[in-house]
């Protein structure tokens, strides 16, 4: 039951993390305030949604590990910030399917220290 809660609590933090850091790295500046629709997000959305339809169709097929190679390869062709991110959270929660916690547990906390150099190459105005 614990592992069960822990999993539930990560899978949520992903989803929710997911979501804000893709949005806020991805969006066009918009003054007005006005919604923006997928076609604004660019060639990183259309990355995403590419591998959400090729994770579902996986998992379809009973073949949701075989995701791990295309995971890590997107990783070797892209530094888009977005989708790197994107990439590390699908992969973690890739890795919990299988209840393998401390290869997901590696994964974000290889996102994180990325994120953070990141972070000080290019530090956000206050």
């Amino acid at each position: 039951m614990k592992q069960l809660t822990q999993t539930l609590l990560l899978a949520s933090v992903l989803a929710t993390g997911a979501g804000s850091v893709f949005a806020q790295s991805t969006s066009p500046s918009n003054p007005n305030g006005d919604r923006v629709d997928r076609e604004g997000f660019g060639p990183s959305f259309a990355v995403v949604n590419d591998l959400q339809h090729l994770q579902r169709l996986y998992d379809l097929n009973g073949r949701e590990s075989e995701m791990r190679d295309i995971y890590h390869d997107v990783l070797l062709k892209t530094q888009v910030p977005a989708i790197r991110q994107y990439v590390y959270e699908a992969l973690a929660r890739n890795l919990l399917r299988p209840t393998n916690v401390d290869q997901a547990i590696t994964t974000i906390r290889t996102s994180l220290d990325e994120d953070l150099g990141t972070l000080a190459k290019h530090p956000s105005a206050p």
